[in-house]
C-alpha cells in the first residue's frame, strides 16, 4: 500500500507533498507522487496535438522535479505522469492501481495562507473517493523528520462519528500517534438574536458537554479494549462564536491531523460532506483527513 499525492503544474503542491511524506513515514508506506496529464478523446494525430502533449509532459515533469525537493531522503518515493480524461479520474485510477492507503491533495489556490479551500477537483475527489482523502492547508509546512504526533477525531455524538473514533483509534495505534477526540460547538445565532444571557448559554453548553461525555464513555471503553491501543487518549471541547473560533479554542500539535467522517446521509462507499463537516474543513488549522464510511468500517474491523 502507498500514500498517493496529487500535484499539478501552476498550483502550489509543496504542502501536499510535505503532508504525504509525513503520513508515509508515520504509516511506513511508499510515497507515490503523481501528475495527471489531460488526454483528449479521441486522441489527435496532428503535429499540433503531438506538440501540445509534449508540452504537457514537460510541465508535469517540472512539477514532479519540484516535488522531489520536498521529499526527505529517508522516504521511499516514486514519481509518475499519468494520462487521464480529468485530474479527478486520473488520481482515482492511480489510487486503485497503487492500492493507496491515503490520497493527499493540497488546498485550492483561493485559500488564504494556513487555511483550506476546495476547488472543483478537490470536491470531485471527495465525492468520488472510497479511501480517506487528506487535504493540506495552503502553505503547509512541517519538520522534514517529523512523524504524526496526534490524530484528532471530530465527534458530534452521532453513531457515525462514534465509528470514526473507533477507526481513528485503530489507525493511531498502528502509527504510534496519540488519539484525541474533539467536539466543537458554535454559539447558536438564536441566542444572539434573543439576547440570551451568558449564564443561560453556559448552562446549555454544560448540558451539551455532559451529553457528549456520556455518549463517548461507551466508545472509549471499546477503544481501551483494542489491541494494540493508542498510546494515549484525550477529550477536548472547542467552543466559539463561529467555526473558525471554535477550532482555534483548542491547542494543536505541529504534526497533527484532524479526522472528519462522512455524513451518514451519503452513500456508504463515498465521502458525503454534511454542513458541519464542510465548515470544519474550511476552518481547520491543521490538515484534514476526510474518511468515507466504508473506510471507517474497515478501520474498525482492523483493516488499516
Amino acid at each position: 500500500m502507498s500514500i498517493v499525492v496529487g500535484v499539478a503544474p501552476g498550483h502550489g503542491s509543496a504542502g501536499a507533498v510535505r503532508l504525504g511524506a509525513l503520513l508515509a513515514r508515520s504509516y511506513d508506506r511508499e510515497l507515490v507522487v503523481v501528475a495527471v496529464n489531460s488526454v483528449g478523446w479521441p486522441p489527435g494525430y496532428s503535429n499540433v496535438d503531438a506538440e501540445y502533449q509534449r508540452f504537457l509532459e514537460e510541465q508535469a515533469q517540472l512539477v514532479l522535479d519540484e516535488a522531489k525537493r520536498h521529499v526527505p531522503a529517508d522516504i521511499p518515493a516514486r514519481y509518475l505522469i499519468h494520462g487521464a480524461s480529468s485530474a479527478r479520474r486520473g488520481l482515482l485510477e492511480v489510487c486503485e492501481a497503487e492500492d493507496a492507503h491515503r490520497l493527499v491533495i493540497g488546498a485550492a489556490d483561493v485559500a488564504s495562507e494556513g487555511e483550506i479551500a476546495l476547488g472543483s477537483v478537490g470536491l470531485g475527489l471527495l465525492q468520488g473517493a472510497d479511501l480517506p482523502v487528506a487535504i493540506a492547508p495552503r502553505g503547509y509546512d512541517v519538520d522534514p523528520a517529523a512523524r504524526l504526533a496526534r490524530a484528532t477525531a471530530a465527534y458530534s455524538g452521532s453513531e457515525t462519528s462514534a465509528e470514526l473514533v473507533l477507526g481513528a483509534a485503530r489507525v493511531t495505534a498502528v502509527s504510534g500517534a496519540a488519539l484525541r477526540v474533539a467536539a466543537f460547538h458554535t454559539r447558536p445565532r438564536a441566542f444572539v438574536a434573543a439576547n440570551v444571557s451568558l449564564r443561560a448559554e453556559d448552562e446549555v453548553l454544560q448540558e451539551w458537554e455532559r451529553v457528549i461525555r456520556e455518549r463517548l464513555d461507551r466508545v472509549l471503553d471499546e477503544v481501551e479494549a483494542l489491541a494494540p491501543a493508542p498510546s494515549s487518549v484525550s477529550l477536548v471541547f472547542g467552543s466559539g462564536s463561529d467555526w473558525h473560533a471554535a477550532l482555534r479554542a483548542v491547542p494543536w500539535e505541529a504534526a497533527e491531523v484532524l479526522l472528519v467522517g462522512s455524513s451518514s446521509l451519503g452513500p456508504i462507499a463515498r465521502i458525503s460532506l454534511g454542513s458541519h463537516a464542510a465548515k470544519i474543513i474550511r476552518s481547520s488549522p491543521v490538515p484534514v483527513v476526510m474518511v468515507p464510511r466504508r473506510a471507517t468500517g474497515e478501520y474498525v474491523a482492523g483493516v488499516v
